[in-house]
């Protein structure tokens, strides 16, 4: 029998059994001479000490969730770029590309990469007269050892740990490997790295440390709902002369999935106490949530460096709060900026799909048409656009008699006027669009509409 008021202590195989924390940092891959290994019957080139530098690297963005928003966002908007060229290259693209997915799809996975990573891989696959282009995963690739300037060869494998996987093997660009299906060869985008020639670091690399931050800090908020590190409060419950530990689990957590909640400022986490013999009173100990330490003003500084070192936008990776979007202007000016970033990813990876068809289309016109995220419509006053008898009619009232039909210009409308043109002049509305408007609100003529916009 136990003594009067003592304290049942828990079971210890109930202890660590929940979340654990994994602070270990991975620190920036420094350039060092070449390392090189035998993996699954090759000679290739480690990628990193360890041979796991891109799996390293997925890890890390999967684990930071701005720098997987601005990733997706960057690779989203160049996928949706629309193409302008000759009709038989648009049906190749769109229509022959491979025989599993469409030219969209193939570059939200080439730019995702490409983001990712630092570089990205496409597969041509030649047989007879066709050419078909394929994405390949970049965490797949090592380079093969070479005696010369630059490599000649790649192999990929899906797992190069797994000493039962047979890497294929496939000649870089301008060569080809031959097989059973056809010519292949694999065609490689990356931009100049000072720290590697093979496996250069993604331009988000100067957020290195700032993106594994972010995850521990996710990984601490976890941990402490998890293991109940931080308490909302402690109930001391007399449960009367019941020792038998068993019964006083029960009954505990009973009671803990009756009290606990979130409301009034608690965690979810409330200690019941077990305490046994005399009758007692129960006392109730609160630990409100708010307490210093809060990691609210690092987790925005390394919002930050993530987008910075990532050159993008807090607006456009849609990381900002409710409320706080900023202005269809601050958007605008933005997107001027970020139009020309995704541009150059575009004609880049578009460069190196003509390379694979050979000359078939090596001197084809291609011209990205990327659609502004600002709602025009959002944009412009009504009063500008609409006469008044064309209000009255969306409201369902009946056309005025004896009232000429026309729109005064305030200031305010002025101001509307200066915005169509400027929003012209961006790209954001076309030449009908803008002419129409002008046409419309002046009382001009379409010719000489474009006159005013032509100055």
């Amino acid at each position: 029998m136990k003594k009067a008021n003592q304290q049942i202590q828990p079971s210890q195989r109930n202890i660590g059994q929940s979340f654990t924390i994994q602070n270990n940092i991975t620190q920036l891959p420094q350039k060092e001479k070449k390392k090189v290994s035998t993996k699954q019957g090759f000679k290739i080139i480690n990628a990193g000490q360890s041979n796991d530098l891109p799996q390293m690297i997925a890890r890390i963005v999967k684990e930071s969730s701005t720098l997987s928003s601005v990733i997706d966002s960057k690779a989203n908007y160049v996928s949706y770029g629309e193409i302008q060229a000759s009709e038989s290259f648009l049906k190749k693209i769109k229509e022959d590309l491979n025989k599993e997915y469409d030219y969209y799809e193939f570059v939200k996975r080439v730019s995702t990469d490409y983001f990712y990573y630092g570089y990205a891989f496409l597969e041509a696959v030649v047989m007879g007269s066709e050419t078909f282009i394929y994405h390949i995963d970049a965490s797949t690739g090592r380079y093969i050892d070479y005696e010369g300037e630059k490599p000649e060869f790649m192999a990929f494998s899906s797992d190069w740990t797994d000493s039962k996987i047979t890497p294929t093997e496939m000649a870089i660009y301008p060569e080809f490997s031959s097989g059973d299906k056809g010519k292949r060869q694999v065609i490689i985008i990356s931009d100049y790295d000072t720290n590697s020639q093979e496996y250069p670091l993604p331009k988000w690399a100067g957020a290195f440390y700032d993106a594994q931050v972010e995850s521990l800090i996710g990984q601490y908020n976890a941990n402490q709902f998890e293991n109940g590190v931080t308490l909302s409060s402690i109930l001391k419950f007399d449960f009367g002369d019941v020792t038998n530990e068993d019964d006083l689990r029960k009954k505990k957590t009973k009671l803990e999935s009756e009290i606990k909640g979130t409301s009034g400022g608690r965690s979810g986490k409330t200690l019941v106490v077990p305490i046994t013999g005399d009758v007692e009173t129960p006392e109730y100990i609160q630990y409100p949530m708010q307490k210093e330490g809060s990691f609210k003003e690092l987790q925005s500084t390394t919002e930050n460096n993530i987008v910075k070192a990532s050159s993008w936008f807090r607006s456009l990776a849609g990381l900002e709060s409710a409320g706080s979007l900023g202005n269809n202007q601050q958007l605008r000016n933005e997107w001027v900026l970020a139009e020309r970033l995704i541009s150059n990813v575009q004609y880049k990876i578009m460069s190196h799909v003509k390379m694979a068809f050979g000359d078939t289309y090596i001197n084809e016109d291609v011209i990205f048409s990327n659609e502004s995220p600002v709602d025009i419509a959002n944009t412009l006053d009504v009063n500008l656009i609409l006469t008044q008898d064309e209000k009255r009619m969306a409201l369902g009232f009946e056309p005025l008699d004896g009232v000429k039909d026309v729109v005064a210009l305030d200031v305010a409308r002025v101001t509307s006027m200066v915005e169509v043109v400027k929003a012209f002049a961006l790209g954001e509305l076309t030449e009908n669009q803008a002419s129409n408007i002008l046409k419309s609100a002046l009382g001009i003529t379409i010719d000489e509409a474009k006159q005013i916009l032509a100055q």
